[in-house]
């Protein structure tokens, strides 16, 4: 059974437009649960088939496995929503205004129940001269950075936790497994891979006011959340980390957000330079899981800020590309790939290739842990060295990080 029906047996059995087809016919079960936990679907999946009657056709070492997913996850999610609550209120006291992104508030509005949607993290947009008193609130808590993790990542401050000496044994749905906490200075990189990406104007503006675990939370507006949807997955797309239950969230997010401002979506997206992101995830959101497609105008002018030849590349492998995904083995080189079909410009080509050879004065001040932004360019020979070594020592067969 090639790793492309299993893509689509998990996919069809999600779609929001047809129910669960019947489970007939060979099905190479392993893979099929494998590939499911690495898209975070294992819990989601085994609901969609309990109430389609069709868990008797699975082996029952299998259903065993997926229902322990589910109420494992069942319980992590209980967690998740008291550290959130906690988190809300640290940083309230700390005078830190903050937004919840993605997470929790979407577990609330698109799924029936926690126990189907996997959460890994929190993650919350706060003012970038906030940001430090919030980092400090947390770890005045307990919670502490995590090792050598997101180095390169300005987006965000360090991400924090408690890890209490957990010591995790691969598996994805343990409830014990910590939650990473991150502090969002922007929605995504500045300049990200050396494209024209910028940041949305003023999301802030019109976030929006609603009751998230049980206790009134501030979120971004409905369109600002569509678009941060969609150039996350893209991005992950992109670096070769997609996972389904991403581009799912969108899909029903697309689908329950009847009265979007898709004028205000056009605008803002064209101002920020990810209209060919928007195009991109809403297009394989409709292809993977049916979800309802942009009115016809909007959904030309999309498609019109998005290059040809990304276009017909999200047209001919996008799906498949989507559905084979796996982060656990990314596909180095294809990233690049991606970058450029994406770019717009020779201008923005230039920037990618500026940005594969040399990392933004930020990046690199994160990585080396400078004090002084500055002092970013006199250790640009030290970060090409080591580029060469590794590149010397990944065709020698020497696993690397």
């Amino acid at each position: 059974m090639s790793l492309l029906i299993t893509g689509q047996l998990i996919a069809n059995s999600l779609r929001l437009d047809a129910p669960p087809p019947a489970l007939t016919g060979e099905v190479d079960w392993a893979q099929l649960v494998h590939h499911a936990d690495g898209h975070s679907l294992t819990p989601l999946l085994y609901a969609a088939w309990r109430e389609a009657g069709q868990l008797g056709r699975i082996p029952a070492t299998i259903r065993e496995r997926m229902a322990q997913a589910y109420a494992d996850n069942a319980r992590r999610n209980e967690n998740i929503r008291r550290e959130l609550l906690e988190l809300d209120q640290l940083l309230s006291e700390a005078g830190v205004p903050h937004l919840i992104l993605k997470g929790w508030f979407l577990i609330e509005n698109l799924y029936p129940d926690p126990a189907r949607r996997v959460l890994y993290d929190h993650d919350f947009l706060v003012p970038a001269d906030r940001a430090e008193i919030g980092h400090r609130a947390l770890q005045a808590a307990g919670f502490r950075p995590l090792p050598g993790k997101d180095a390169w990542v300005e987006k965000h401050l360090p991400a924090l936790w408690r890890n209490d000496n957990y010591q995790w044994n691969g598996y994805l749905f343990d409830p014990l497994y910590p939650r990473p906490v991150e502090l969002h200075v922007r929605l995504w990189e500045q300049g990200w891979r050396g494209l024209a990406v910028r940041q949305l104007p003023d999301p802030w503006a019109d976030a929006q006011t609603q009751t998230i675990a049980g206790l009134p939370m501030q979120r971004l507006s409905a369109e600002n959340t569509l678009i941060h949807l969609a150039m996350h997955f893209a991005g992950h797309l992109v670096e070769r980390e997609a996972r389904l239950n991403q581009l799912l969230d969108l899909a029903r997010f697309a689908q329950v957000s009847t009265a979007l401002e898709w004028d205000a979506i056009l605008q803002r997206a064209g101002q920020a330079g990810v209209s060919r992101f928007v195009y991109a995830s809403l297009f394989l959101a409709h292809e993977v899981f049916g979800s309802p497609l942009p009115p016809s105008i909007v959904w030309q002018k999309l498609a019109a800020a998005t290059p040809p030849a990304f276009r017909i590349w999200l047209a001919e492998h996008g799906a498949a590309d989507v559905l084979t995904s796996d982060f656990r083995r990314r596909h180095k080189g294809q990233d690049y790939r991606l970058t450029f079909l994406a770019a717009r410009s020779i201008v923005e080509k230039l920037g990618i290739l500026r940005f594969a050879a040399l990392p933004p004065l930020g990046q690199l001040a994160a990585k080396y842990k400078l004090r002084h932004r500055w002092l970013g360019p006199l250790l640009y020979p030290r970060y090409v060295a080591e580029r060469v070594g590794s590149y010397g020592r990944g065709l020698l067969g020497v696993k690397h990080e």
